[in-house]
């Protein structure tokens, strides 16, 4: 019997870094492609909108169709094969319809591989016993940041950005035939009757509605921070991608310090408290309009929120009574519901009032977020 899945393990852990690598620089991209097509705010909204819907059928139907019959190695592997050309087809299309018309199959793509990702760590992490899932979100971060990092390199090295989303959707490539060979086999995986929907109790709807919140905002650091800071603030294109780097920098040494930090202070501290007071540091660092003091308010930000999820989850897993599967399956449906609704509000706001007015937004909301959860600890301490 295999006692280890290091390869497999490490497998994860590059497609976990990848996927959010490509994303980071295309968001980078994202006000030269504005521009190119003269898009708007809300017009990009509603595109992040169809990326939402997309991103949303493929997690159901990839885990409750495609999982069961070829396993979530292939899985993953059909979705990098979807994803891999796309942005570079995305930098090309003549119009705005063209634009959000792939916006529909890159949702598919990445609905395929981010849950997918998570779910086979979670099976590693059960046979090896090993805490492994805070480090794949590490590396997603850590994707994150180098990919806004290498942008500026090629931005000004490589004068066609199709020649990069080439490049990058070439390593796609090499990766899905790495993963075939060194991805977990079926055989390691449940062979479990997947569960029919049902409506959530309502203590996981509550949970979930945090999720969607939380979701339904995050674009406006990962899909507009390069806009708002090239538009709003005023910095060269090549800089855009600072507000990632540093919220990412943020994130990832909170994830990977995450069991320490929970052992220490607690889930309440880590995942309320922390939430609270880096929001307000937020709030109070833009008020400034300051370059160097917003970007230390993000970096404290990243930080805080970095393990608001992670704490949602364990929250909520400790509450109910049906499967750890179902729940976080609920939890997350409803979480990923922020895409649909979420990314056209923002848009629009964006184009009414202004991005920094979103940027405020955000820490308001993601405060509110803290302090709900706070609650929620407490009275499931009381009960």
């Amino acid at each position: 019997m295999k006692t280890n899945f290091n390869k497999e393990i490490f497998t994860c852990f590059g497609g976990a870094f990848l996927i959010m690598f490509m994303i980071g620089i295309y968001f980078v991209y994202l006000p030269w492609n504005m521009e190119r097509l003269n898009i708007s705010e809300t017009q990009l909204g509603i595109s992040i909108c169809a990326f939402g819907f997309a991103n949303i059928f493929a997690n159901q139907f990839g885990a409750r169709i495609i999982v069961p019959k070829i396993g979530t190695s292939n899985t993953i592997i059909l979705g990098t094969l979807i994803f891999s050309y796309l942005p570079m087809i995305i930098a090309s299309v003549p119009n705005y319809f063209y634009f959000t018309l792939f916006f529909i199959p890159i949702g598919i793509g990445a609905g395929l591989i981010f849950p997918v990702l998570n779910s086979q760590m979670a099976i590693i992490e059960q046979k090896t016993k090993k805490i492994l899932i805070p480090f794949t979100q590490a590396c997603f971060s850590a994707g994150s940041l180098c990919g806004a990092l290498s942008a500026a390199f090629f931005i000004k090295l490589i004068p066609d950005p199709r020649i990069t989303f080439f490049l990058v959707g070439t390593l796609f490539l090499v990766y899905s035939v790495c993963f075939y060979f060194f991805g977990l086999n079926k055989k390691y995986e449940y062979n479990e009757e997947v569960e029919s929907f049902k409506l959530p109790k309502n203590n996981i709807l509550i949970y979930g509605f945090l999720l969607m919140m939380n979701f339904a905002t995050l674009g406006i650091i990962i899909d507009w921070s390069p806009v708002w800071l090239t538009k709003d603030l005023g910095a060269p294109l090549f800089l855009g991608g600072l507000i990632i780097i540093f919220f990412n920098g943020g994130e990832i040494f909170a994830r990977v310090a995450a069991s320490k930090l929970i052992n220490r202070f607690g889930d309440i501290v880590v995942g309320s408290y922390f939430s609270i007071i880096s929001c307000t540091v937020l709030f109070i660092s833009i008020l400034t309009t300051n370059l160097y003091i917003i970007l230390f308010g993000i970096i404290i930000f990243g930080f805080g929120t970095a393990n608001f999820v992670a704490i949602v989850l364990r929250q909520a897993i400790s509450e109910t009574k049906e499967s750890v599967s179902l729940t976080v399956s609920n939890l997350l449906t409803l979480g990923f519901a922020g895409f649909i609704f979420g990314p056209a509000i923002v848009g629009y706001l964006a184009e009414l009032i202004s991005l920094t007015f979103n940027m405020y937004l955000l820490s308001v909301i993601w405060a509110f977020n803290g302090l709900a959860l706070l609650y929620l600890i407490n009275k499931n301490k009381l009960q």
